[in-house]
């Protein structure tokens, strides 16, 4: 399938999905960071394909990722502007939370089908301590209401 990724010219857009994923006491998060020289963690997700709904590409990316197989509850939708390499990129992200209920076995473990990308469950007192992207993403994860949020990061 193809993802919901499209550059002209100088201009980018693409569409994707996150997950705030709480042990089950709600005392850890779920992060990855990827080996490349990158000194920041993100939420784990990955691109919606073409005629794909968000709630099912969460479900999927969750999957092929970790294994798990969780329920998803939409927390907000985020609308990301940033410039790289001289590429304006607009990406929209839904952003879902939702509740590993199994034990921990592993704190840090690597990507099912990506060898470069490492997980690793943080302490939620402790994220201040650690560079997350994008910024609204700590405020996201720490605040416990039902209310969808609409962020536009620039």
């Amino acid at each position: 399938m193809m993802n919901l990724d499209y550059r002209i010219d100088n201009y980018r857009f693409n569409a994707r999905v996150s997950a705030i994923i709480y042990n089950k006491d709600k005392t850890k998060v779920l992060l990855f960071t990827i080996n490349d020289g990158r000194d920041y963690y993100m939420l784990p997700g990955g691109r919606i394909e073409m005629y794909e709904d968000s709630l099912s590409a969460i479900k999927r990316e969750i999957k092929e990722e970790t294994g798990f197989t969780l329920d998803f509850n939409l927390c907000s939708i985020q609308e990301n502007f940033v410039t790289r390499n001289n590429v304006n990129i607009t990406q929209y992200c839904f952003c879902y939370k939702a509740l590993y209920s199994e034990d921990i076995k592993k704190l840090q473990f690597v990507c099912k089908d990506n060898d470069n990308q490492h997980f690793k469950w943080f302490d939620i007192n402790e994220l201040e301590k650690i560079k997350i992207y994008p910024n609204s993403t700590k405020k996201l994860i720490i605040q416990d209401d039902n209310h969808i949020k609409h962020i536009i990061e620039k």
